[in-house]
């Protein structure tokens, strides 16, 4: 290849072969090529002239194919593989024509009509894994279309690609699961993908005037858009839509007919003199009603610490507003009509009750979540963090293999939830307390905070996670953020209990003491932060008192023991021993 002809581009590459090929010749050369040729003309060919393929190459048994999109790359190889079966009508398992496939996105160079590259590698690769009638692709390609294709995957874990630095994550397309059976005869499996809430933030309307304030206000807006899109609960509509709305006067109903939006954040500025005051309200756009309004004052001389202050604020308060009132919604939805989506919201609160029979129903709302996608991440991370402390608590109901599937669905869930913040930090911190695999729980968090900086429950899970490994620092920081982020997160006493945890085992124990009071108001159920509470009293030689949150904490869980402690991974197991022989003093039971 000429490198004067040569061109590099971006593509999406399938690569094909026929399970077999030679082994197929060999038994009947003309009764497998008549019927490679009438299975080529028949489906494959069509199909991917239907998905707007190009064939490269055609290789006896083998054929590359290149995409522009990898919507329909994908699309053409499930239907594809799907309907095989009907084209190789009763032939014997040994004698029909059956493909494997594979899907990679990556860097190609041309030189005309063939291509060779990255993307060609990953893809043979990834082919040469995959099962007889199955489909491989790459994380690239599976992180593209997970939540626009209702399909699920099997994580195949990475593997090395001649040419590649780095190993390669592969993912195998499910596309033989089985039914699962329904929760009650009146519950029907959704066909469709999860319907999450959409919200249109609209430009602020400018009430004070002039062309600085204008710029001011649609930057605030861009950037409220993009802060609320990281939360992953729910749709944002892109700012080239919202903002055809501007200077129109619409309405939140009229958002609601025209966008098919539920919810719609807006704001207003007036000035006076150098002085601004920026009001901004959440809005149910079906009803009208105000869900939350809040107003900021400043000057727009420090406009980016007055824009950061909105955006931080909004961001803290909107998304567990809006949260609530989902989970609502999600209540009041006929069962039987409920997708993915809406089981979630409802197993949201139950899973972080702390007791037996909230747990329970949380975990048998997630139960029917993974039957219908086996790999929705937040699912799998939530169903980890009960199985976690069903194994902890030792509630009824407890099994034997809680530990280990806690453990396998938190990993799967940071496997397949890098885009998602509250499955990384919620699977991270199960990771955390079970495993002693803390490089994966810290990199899973960093992650999270990365993606969604100012959401208090995300911020809240990262420094339970931090504690739990030794980076006490950050997880201080971190929960203290959360703190101040999440007035109206139902949920923010995790952060709470964070900071007290980190306290203590930095030896700070009067403010150890003090979280953990803050803590156990958040949830009286929550165990660990009577520990925290007794051990803080202990160190500070306020004996009575230790003893006394110890029996707190027997009234809120009878079954927690010293035992319970010990099947935690604290990053300092040394320290751990003094601490229980506190509490063994202040007479918690063995």
């Amino acid at each position: 290849m000429s490198d004067s002809k040569a061109e590099h581009r971006f593509a999406v590459v399938m690569c094909a072969d026929v399970v077999g090929y030679s082994r197929l010749m060999g038994i009947d050369e003309e009764g497998t090529l008549a019927a490679l040729n009438a299975v080529r003309r028949n489906l494959v060919d069509p199909t991917i002239a239907a998905h707007r393929g190009r064939i490269v190459r055609a290789m006896g048994d083998g054929l590359l194919v290149e995409f522009n999109s990898v919507v329909d790359a994908v699309s053409c190889a499930v239907k594809v593989q799907s309907e095989m079966p009907q084209h190789i009508g009763e032939t014997p398992a040994s004698r029909g024509i059956q493909f494997r496939i594979a899907i990679a996105m990556g860097d190609v160079v041309t030189d005309g009509d063939l291509i060779y590259g990255q993307g060609v590698d990953i893809a043979s690769r990834m082919e040469s894994l995959a099962q007889p009638g199955g489909i491989n692709v790459s994380r690239a390609v599976r992180d593209q279309i997970r939540d626009r294709l209702p399909i699920a995957f099997d994580d195949l874990g990475e593997h090395e690609v001649k040419n590649i630095a780095r190993p390669v994550r592969a993912f195998r397309i499910v596309l033989d699961k089985p039914a699962a059976p329904p929760a009650s005869p009146a519950r029907k499996k959704p066909a469709a993908p999860p319907e999450k809430a959409a919200v249109a933030v609209l430009p602020f309307q400018n009430l004070g005037g002039d062309a600085e304030t204008e710029f001011f206000l649609d930057s605030v807006a861009e950037d409220l858009i993009t802060e609320l899109a990281r939360a992953r609960w729910f749709s944002v509509v892109a700012r080239n839509t919202s903002f055809t709305y501007k200077g129109k006067g619409a309405d939140a109903k009229q958002l609601a007919r025209e966008l098919g939006v539920r919810y719609v954040v807006e704001g207003s500025l007036r000035k006076a003199g150098n002085r601004v005051r920026i009001g901004c309200q959440l809005v149910e756009a079906a009803s009208g009603q105000h869900l939350w309004a809040e107003r900021f004052d400043g000057t727009l001389e420090d406009s980016f610490d007055l824009q950061d202050k909105i955006i931080e604020s909004v961001a803290g308060s909107v998304a567990p507003v809006l949260r609530g009132a989902e989970i609502e919604r999600a209540r009041r939805k006929p069962e039987a009509s409920q997708d993915v989506y809406d089981l979630i919201l409802r197993a949201l609160l139950p899973a972080f009750a702390e007791t037996a029979e909230d747990n329970d129903a949380a975990l048998r709302l997630l139960d029917l979540a993974l039957e219908t996608d086996p790999g929705y991440p937040t699912a799998n991370a939530l169903a980890a963090w009960c199985r976690q402390q069903r194994h902890l608590m030792g509630w009824p109901g407890t099994q034997a293999d809680d530990r280990e599937a806690a453990k396998h669905l938190a990993r799967k869930a940071i496997a397949g939830g890098s885009d998602v913040p509250l499955a990384l930090v919620v699977a991270a911190a199960v990771c955390a307390a079970l495993t002693r695999d803390h490089d994966l729980a810290l990199a899973a968090v960093d992650r999270a905070v990365m993606i969604s900086p100012n959401a208090a429950l995300v911020l809240g899970f990262d420094a339970l996670t931090r504690c739990l490994c030794g980076a006490y620092d950050k997880a201080i920081e971190h929960a203290e953020k959360a703190i101040h982020l999440g007035p109206l997160e139902p949920l923010v006493y995790h952060a709470t209990f964070a900071l007290a945890l980190a306290y203590l085992l930095t030896d700070r124990f009067e403010e150890a003491a003090a979280q953990a009071r803050k803590a156990i108001e958040g949830n009286r159920n929550f165990a660990l932060p009577y520990c925290v509470l007794a051990l803080g009293c202990a160190r500070l030689g306020h004996r009575q008192e230790a003893a006394e949150a110890v029996r707190r904490l027997i009234d809120a869980a009878p079954g927690f023991r010293i035992g319970t402690l010990r099947k935690v991974r604290f990053a300092d197991p040394a320290s751990l021993q003094s601490h229980l022989a506190l509490l063994r003093a202040a007479q918690l039971p063995e």
